[in-house]
Protein backbone atom coordinates (compact mmCIF):
# COMPACT_ATOMS: atom_id res chain seq x y z
CA UNK A 1 0.00 0.00 0.00
CA UNK A 2 0.97 3.60 -0.93
CA UNK A 3 -0.30 7.16 0.85
CA UNK A 4 -3.42 7.83 -1.59
CA UNK A 5 -4.51 4.34 -2.29
CA UNK A 6 -7.96 3.71 -1.22
CA UNK A 7 -9.16 0.87 1.06
CA UNK A 8 -12.95 -0.75 0.57
CA UNK A 9 -14.19 -2.52 3.82
CA UNK A 10 -17.62 -4.63 3.06
CA UNK A 11 -20.50 -5.13 5.74
CA UNK A 12 -21.54 -8.96 6.84
CA UNK A 13 -23.38 -9.17 3.85
CA UNK A 14 -20.43 -8.51 1.70
CA UNK A 15 -21.37 -5.15 0.10
CA UNK A 16 -18.60 -2.82 0.25
CA UNK A 17 -20.22 -0.20 2.73
CA UNK A 18 -16.70 1.84 3.99
CA UNK A 19 -13.58 3.48 1.79
CA UNK A 20 -11.08 4.82 3.04
CA UNK A 21 -7.79 6.32 2.20
CA UNK A 22 -4.40 4.73 3.32
CA UNK A 23 -2.05 7.61 4.73
CA UNK A 24 0.92 5.96 5.33
CA UNK A 25 2.82 4.09 8.24
CA UNK A 26 -0.41 1.79 8.49
CA UNK A 27 -3.13 4.22 9.13
CA UNK A 28 -6.13 5.50 7.44
CA UNK A 29 -7.96 8.43 7.77
CA UNK A 30 -11.65 7.95 7.43
CA UNK A 31 -15.20 9.32 8.36
CA UNK A 32 -16.18 6.70 11.21
CA UNK A 33 -19.37 7.79 11.84
CA UNK A 34 -21.88 11.34 12.06
CA UNK A 35 -20.75 11.05 16.01
CA UNK A 36 -17.32 10.87 16.28
CA UNK A 37 -16.68 12.37 12.71
CA UNK A 38 -13.30 12.06 10.94
CA UNK A 39 -10.50 9.89 12.16
CA UNK A 40 -7.22 8.19 11.89
CA UNK A 41 -7.37 4.58 11.96
CA UNK A 42 -5.01 1.04 11.46
CA UNK A 43 -5.65 -0.10 8.23
CA UNK A 44 -6.95 -3.50 9.38
CA UNK A 45 -9.31 -2.68 11.65
CA UNK A 46 -11.77 -3.90 10.23
CA UNK A 47 -11.15 -7.14 7.21
CA UNK A 48 -10.02 -5.07 4.38
CA UNK A 49 -12.27 -6.20 0.99
CA UNK A 50 -9.99 -4.59 -1.27
CA UNK A 51 -7.08 -2.34 -2.06
CA UNK A 52 -6.92 0.54 -5.11
CA UNK A 53 -4.23 2.72 -6.24
CA UNK A 54 -6.52 5.43 -6.86
CA UNK A 55 -3.91 8.01 -7.82
CA UNK A 56 -2.19 5.97 -10.80
CA UNK A 57 1.28 6.08 -9.78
Amino acid sequence: MRPGDLIFYTGSNGVVNHVAMYIGNGQIVHAASRRSGIKISSWNYRNPYRIVNALGD
